[in-house]
C-alpha cells in the first residue's frame, strides 16, 4: 500500500492545492485558503485554519476542516467518513457538498459521538462528531449545482435505527456507542503512522511511528512525537506537546502549553492561552497565538509570527539580530506605520496598534541599535508572503519604518 505525507507552511503560501493518489495519505493545510485531494485509500486531511475545500475521495477517511469556514465534499461511493470540526447551522458556513446524491437519499442517525449522514442505502456517509440532528440547518448541505431547501424535521427526523458505528468508520473505537460514553479515545493505524485521538482525561500518547498524529482533545495532555515528521494538537487543558526530531507540526490549543520542537524546522502554534514555546534548534515558525506568550527560537534562523490580536509576548532566547542573522518578527495583518520599535531596560519592545488589535513582544537581550530591517518581514497584500520593510530610520534611540 502507498502513502503520502504532506504539510503546507502557512507561513509561505496562502493559498494550497493538493491531490493525492491511490495510497493512505496525509495532508495539512494552513493557516490561509487549502484545497485538499485524497485518494482511493483511507487518508487524513486537516485543513488547518482557512477556508477549506477538502475531499476524501474512495475509502473511510478522517476529515478535519479547523477554524474556517469549510465544504466537505463527498460524492456516492465516498466511502464512511469522519469529519470533525464541523460548525453547523445558519451563517457558520461549513457545509457538506454532495456531488450526484438527492435530497430524498439523506438518512440520519444521532449515534453517542454525533450525526450520521448516510445515503447510497446506507452505502457511503458521514459521521459529524460532536454534532447533534437538532443542529443541523439547510444552510449545511449544497447539492451539486442547485441549493435546497431542508426542513429543520428533515434532519432531525430518525430515520435509521442502528446505534453503532464502530465498525463502519473504519477505526478501532475503545468504548462502544452502547456503553452511552461521550467522549471515547479512538485509535487509527495507517501502516508506518498512527493516527490518535484522546479524551476528557488527561492522556499521554508517544510516538511508534515514523510519522504520527496525535490530538489530544480535552484534558491535560502529553504528547510525545518521535524521530520522524509529527503532528500533534493539544486542545483544551494546559498540554504539553514535544515534537522530538524530525519535521513537526504543534499546535497548543486552549489552555496554558508548552511546546518543544526538535532538531529540524518545526512549526510550533500556541493558539489561545499563555504559552511557553522552545522550539529548539532549525528553521522554525514560531506563533504564541493569543494570550501572553514566553518564546524561544533556540539555534537557527526562526520567524516569530505575531498578528493584532497576538498578545503581549516575550521573547527570552533564540533571537539574533542584525543583517544576516534571519531571525525575524514576521507582521501579519500589521502595516509598518503601525509598529514602534523602543528600548525597554532589559530589551527592546516592539508593540503595534491596528483597528482590530493591539499588542507587543519584548525581545530579551537586544535593543534597538542591534536591529535592521531584515529583522522585520511584513505580509504583503497579494499572495500573503512576507517582504522586507523598505526603510527604517532612527529617531534617537527607536527605530520608525518609513
Amino acid at each position: 500500500m502507498g502513502r503520502s505525507w504532506c504539510r503546507f507552511p502557512a507561513w509561505r503560501e496562502r493559498h494550497e492545492l493538493s491531490r493525492w493518489g491511490a495510497g493512505s495519505d496525509v495532508l495539512l493545510g494552513g493557516a490561509m485558503d487549502d484545497t485538499l485531494r485524497g485518494g482511493d485509500e483511507r487518508d487524513l486531511l486537516s485543513e488547518g485554519d482557512g477556508h477549506g475545500d477538502i475531499e476524501g475521495g474512495k475509502g473511510d477517511d478522517i476529515l478535519m476542516g479547523g477554524r474556517g469556514a469549510d465544504a466537505f465534499v463527498v460524492d456516492r461511493d465516498s466511502g464512511n467518513d469522519i469529519i470533525y470540526d464541523f460548525k453547523p447551522g445558519p451563517g457558520m458556513f461549513d457545509h457538506l457538498a454532495l456531488r450526484d446524491i438527492s435530497p430524498e437519499e439523506l438518512r440520519f442517525e444521532e449515534t453517542a459521538f454525533g450525526t450520521r449522514v448516510s445515503w447510497n442505502e446506507g452505502a457511503s456517509s458521514v459521521l459529524l462528531v460532536g454534532v447533534a440532528k437538532s443542529e443541523l440547518a439547510q444552510n449545511d448541505f449544497m447539492f451539486t449545482d442547485d441549493r435546497y431547501l431542508l426542513q429543520p424535521a428533515d434532519a432531525s427526523a430518525d430515520r435509521l435505527q442502528a446505534t453503532s458505528f464502530a465498525k463502519e468508520e473504519g477505526g478501532d473505537v475503545s468504548a462502544p456507542a452502547a456503553t452511552g460514553a461521550t467522549d471515547p479515545s479512538a485509535a487509527y493505524s495507517f501502516d508506518d503512522f498512527d493516527v490518535k485521538y484522546g479524551s476528557a482525561r488527561a492522556d499521554t500518547f508517544q510516538a511508534t511511528g515514523d510519522r504520527d498524529v496525535f490530538f489530544g482533545l480535552a484534558g491535560d495532555d502529553k504528547l510525545f512525537g518521535g524521530a520522524g515528521e509529527d503532528h500533534l494538537e493539544g486542545g483544551a487543558g494546559r498540554d504539553v506537546l514535544d515534537g522530538g526530531d524530525g519535521g513537526d507540526m504543534l499546535k497548543g490549543g486552549d489552555g496554558a502549553d508548552k511546546l518543544y520542537g526538535g532538531a529540524m524546522a518545526d512549526g510550533l502554534m500556541g493558539e489561545a492561552g499563555n504559552d511557553t514555546i522552545y522550539a529548539g534548534a532549525g528553521h522554525d515558525m514560531i506563533d504564541g497565538g493569543t494570550g501572553n506568550d514566553r518564546l524561544n527560537g533556540g539555534d537557527g534562523a526562526d520567524a516569530f509570527v505575531v498578528r493584532p490580536d497576538s498578545g503581549n509576548d516575550m521573547i527570552f532566547g533564540g533571537f539574533d539580530a542584525g543583517p544576516g542573522a534571519f531571525d525575524h518578527i514576521a507582521f501579519e495583518d500589521i502595516l509598518p506605520n503601525q509598529v514602534s520599535v523602543q528600548d525597554q531596560s532589559n530589551g527592546v519592545l516592539v508593540s503595534w496598534s491596528t483597528d482590530t488589535g493591539k499588542g507587543s513582544v519584548l525581545i530579551e537581550g537586544v535593543y534597538a541599535a542591534d536591529m535592521s530591517q531584515d529583522d522585520f518581514m511584513f505580509s504583503s497584500v497579494e499572495g500573503g508572503a512576507f517582504v522586507n520593510n523598505p526603510a527604517i530610520t532612527y529617531a534617537g534611540t527607536d527605530l520608525l519604518f518609513i
